[in-house]
């Protein structure tokens, strides 16, 4: 199954694929008509969270396609707070790796952005790179330090 939603914040649709899990998230700019649909535990989620209403998420993600090394990455991301960052070399530390540039790596395979905040793992200089672009992780970044302050 397909929903769709809308993010102001953002300026794209929002597509969510789902089976028994959670299954990826893309982001589409507008020029393409998609009418919004909800019927997913995860399209309600991130709804509110662009609306400064949710900080985490409860929806199963499936992680089944990935390597054990990018599941390990992706799990441990999950446990970053709302509004916090770390970096690709903290990351790294919490997984018991120095391969910073791999967790990186892991991080951009990431089928469930936002679901798992991997826009919350930044360079020890500058924000670091995001599959969506720089401007996306920055207005996520900027979204999530806004709305912390009125939480």
């Amino acid at each position: 199954m397909i929903d769709v939603i809308y993010s102001k914040v953002l300026d794209r649709y929002i597509v969510i694929e789902f089976h028994t899990k959670l299954h990826s998230i893309r982001f589409v700019r507008p020029g393409k008509e998609l009418k919004e649909k909800k019927t997913n535990e995860a399209a309600f989620e991130l709804e509110n969270y662009f609306n400064g209403r949710q900080t985490d998420f409860s929806s199963d993600v499936d992680l089944s396609h990935l390597s054990p090394f990018e599941q390990k990455v992706l799990t441990q991301t999950r446990k970053i707070k709302y509004g916090k960052t770390i970096t690709y070399s903290e990351l790294a530390e919490k997984i018991g790796s120095r391969a910073y540039r791999a967790v990186g790596n892991a991080l951009g395979r990431n089928p469930v952005p936002i679901i798992i905040p991997c826009h919350r793992v930044v360079a020890k200089k500058g924000i670091g790179g995001y599959s969506e672009g720089i401007d996306i992780k920055t207005r996520l970044l900027e979204l999530e330090k806004r709305n912390l302050n009125n939480l």
